[in-house]
């Protein structure tokens, strides 16, 4: 039972200066500060890759989640697909449950500067315990619009900062 949110901003920057400045996991944290606290990815580069596993600490709706995933297939700089697992925290950690979440990072040259989109999806299990999971993050976290503006956001950053170098 997925949740969705897709996202996409207009930025006036090359595609492969985007994909440079978006890669470095110290602009992709502070893309999102008050939600993202950490993201390293395990290679030499410290960069995305094929087939390279990342760790990302951040808070999603309110909940603490520490994701961890990989770089599933990348046509750098156009398309970056990646899927994992993220570990959210209830009560202080009391509560722990683990969810599938995956996303696809596009950049597309067009007429008017270069499309930058984000789409991700979090899986909740088809289950009792799953749809009780879902409906409290829905309805009571606000998931939907809470995954849409985190994933927004960054994109937004990237706009920002690209275009008033």
């Amino acid at each position: 039972m997925f949740v969705t949110a897709d996202t996409e901003v207009t930025v006036q920057a090359d595609p492969n200066d985007l994909w440079e400045y978006a890669a470095n996991p110290e602009n992709w944290t502070a893309s999102n500060p008050k939600e993202h606290y950490g993201l390293i990815y395990f290679c030499p580069e410290n960069r995305p890759a094929q087939g390279v596993e990342f760790h990302q600490r951040e808070r999603v709706a309110g909940v603490y989640a520490d994701l961890r995933g990989r770089i599933v297939y990348m046509e750098k700089p156009n398309l970056t697909v990646w899927a994992g697992t993220a570990t959210y925290k209830l009560l202080w950690g009391l509560f722990r449950f683990h969810l599938p979440e995956g996303g696809v990072f596009k950049l597309e040259r067009t007429e008017s500067g270069t499309k930058a989109s984000h789409n991700v999806y979090i899986d909740f299990p088809n289950s009792l315990w799953g749809r009780m999971l879902r409906w409290i993050f829905l309805n009571i976290l606000n998931g939907q619009k809470a995954v849409y503006d985190h994933t927004y956001r960054e994109l937004v950053y990237f706009k920002e900062k690209l275009e008033n170098k």
